[in-house]
């Protein structure tokens, strides 16, 4: 039996998963991880708590497992680009890509480059917000130009993973899409963008299939994990790609809904000849399970780091009780500005109706229902009302409450996989193509099963319809205060 290896690298988490080749799971540990915030919307994380997070977890994975292994896959968040001077060693913080500083020079690119930032994403040259990486980049150019003098690679997260796994440098073509600085047409870099973005062209990284073989366990990897030396490692994909094909198979009018930190949408429009889901429409927005974690730790405390599952599930079945429309309660959910329908880089959040009849159980129900709100503005406006169901993962899909309220809020059958961190079950795929074990249309058919069903109540979809009215009404009222110049 192949067992193979699935790590993913959260915005606020580090995850490994040992699964076997029908995409059960063996065992797996994960652990949260911190995020900086310097100052109001920036967020930034050092690339070697990244490092340190996901060896520990790989680590207690492996805890008295004496098994085969047959591959590695990584997977992790995109747009924090991470820079590494000639030892390996990260030059500055990764802005992730929650981090609202780089709004002057996504401007200023766009400026130049000729581009309404508003206008639909066609064609080879697009605008770019403040989430990918090109804005990022120059601001390091403009406030901190010592980075680039002192950098050598550049790289995403889930790369810098792999480059301490293997010692093996580059990117995989997923990544490269996201950040500004890829044509995604010609699938080649754009090197006016890079330009623009003001990033050496040394530093423009080599980039691969996910499912190749990148290299293979080095020593002092083996020490700090506990893989084997000279395990095959896959070059590895983005979040996203490997919860494209974790979800398995698609078709038009399907949504790909994913709710972790932040909440991301692909459309689908075709199937490609490899099975993997074409995004007809792309939408996503900033905290999802972002916000939660934000009240969890606000109203109760930060959960045990071993076990964060157990508090979630304790923090959101207290809203259960509470009927829809939380008693006149709404919640805003733009904590760290706003990514879509259309982007907001200085959007706040707000809980609006507050009185003290309402305790922390209107709290929570008032944010689950304002998130999903937020997301159907994303099905209506992104997905032109096509949407015929959305397979939905991440780790809200493990709350019922969560999934019933989203459908109700929609309209549209929610679906859960199996395993619901599709992006630890995509990267432990590409981790059984780059051994050998499959090609990623098996890996799908086999390892991909479906969970549970929610459909609409249409008693409650009928009060979230006069909600819905209602939130998008504030939101507008609101955009006058979002845009206010400090």
């Amino acid at each position: 039996m192949a067992v193979l290896v699935g790590i993913d690298l959260g915005t606020t988490t580090a995850r490994c998963v040992l699964f076997d080749e029908r995409g059960r799971e063996i065992r797996g540990e994960y652990r949260e991880g911190a995020i900086d915030f310097p100052r109001p919307l920036w967020a930034e994380v050092p690339p070697e708590r990244w490092w340190t997070n996901i060896a520990r977890v790989v680590r207690e994975t492996l805890e008295g497992y004496d098994g085969p292994i047959a591959g590695v896959g990584v997977s992790g968040l995109m747009h924090a680009p991470v820079l590494l001077d000639e030892a390996g060693t990260p030059v500055v913080p990764a802005q992730l890509w929650m981090d609202q500083r780089s709004a002057e020079q996504a401007a200023a690119i766009n400026r130049e480059r000729g581009v309404d930032p508003h206008a639909a994403a066609t064609g080879a040259v697009r605008a770019v917000q403040t989430t990918v990486s090109a804005p990022k980049l120059r601001w390091l150019s403009e406030c901190q130009p010592e980075a680039f003098r002192r950098a050598r690679h550049l790289m995403l997260p889930k790369d810098y993973i792999r480059f301490r796994l293997c010692g093996v440098a580059g990117t995989d073509r997923s990544d490269a899409g996201g950040t500004g600085l890829w044509d995604r047409e010609r699938e080649e870099w754009d090197w006016e963008a890079v330009d623009a973005a003001r990033v050496p062209r040394t530093l423009v990284p080599e980039t691969r299939n996910g499912g190749e073989r990148a290299g293979s366990v080095t020593a002092e990897a083996a020490a700090a994990t506990g893989l084997p030396v000279g395990t095959p490692v896959a070059v590895g994909g983005s979040d996203v790609y490997c919860t494209r094909i974790a979800v398995g198979p698609m078709q038009p009018g399907d949504a790909c809904n994913y709710m972790g930190t932040a909440t991301w949408i692909a459309f689908v429009g075709e199937v490609g000849p490899d099975g993997t889901p074409v995004a007809r429409s792309f939408g996503s927005t900033s905290t999802t399970g972002a916000a939660l974690r934000w009240a969890r730790d606000l109203l109760v405390g930060p959960g045990d780091p071993t076990d964060p599952g157990a508090s979630y599930e304790r923090f959101v079945t207290e809203a259960a009780s509470i009927e829809p429309g939380a008693e006149g309660l709404i919640c805003i959910p733009h904590l760290m500005g706003e990514r879509g329908p259309r982007a907001e880089p200085k959007a706040r959040g707000a809980f609006i109706g507050l009185t003290l009849r309402h305790g922390r159980a209107h709290l929570i129900r008032a944010l689950l229902e304002g998130t999903a709100l937020q997301i159907r503005r994303l099905f209506d406006e992104r997905g032109q009302g096509l949407v015929q169901r959305a397979i939905t993962a991440g780790g809200a899909a493990r709350s019922p409450l969560w999934m019933q309220i989203l459908a109700d809020v929609t309209g549209v059958p929610i679906l859960t996989p199996r395993v619901t961190e599709t992006s630890v079950l995509g990267a432990a795929m590409l981790a059984g193509v780059a051994a050998g074990e499959f090609d990623l249309r098996t890996g799908m058919e086999r390892m991909v099963q479906m969970g549970a069903h929610y459909a609409a109540d249409p008693a409650r979809q009928k009060r979230y319809d006069a909600l819905y009215a209602q939130y998008r009404e504030l939101d507008e009222m609101l955009l006058p205060w979002y845009r206010k110049e400090d």
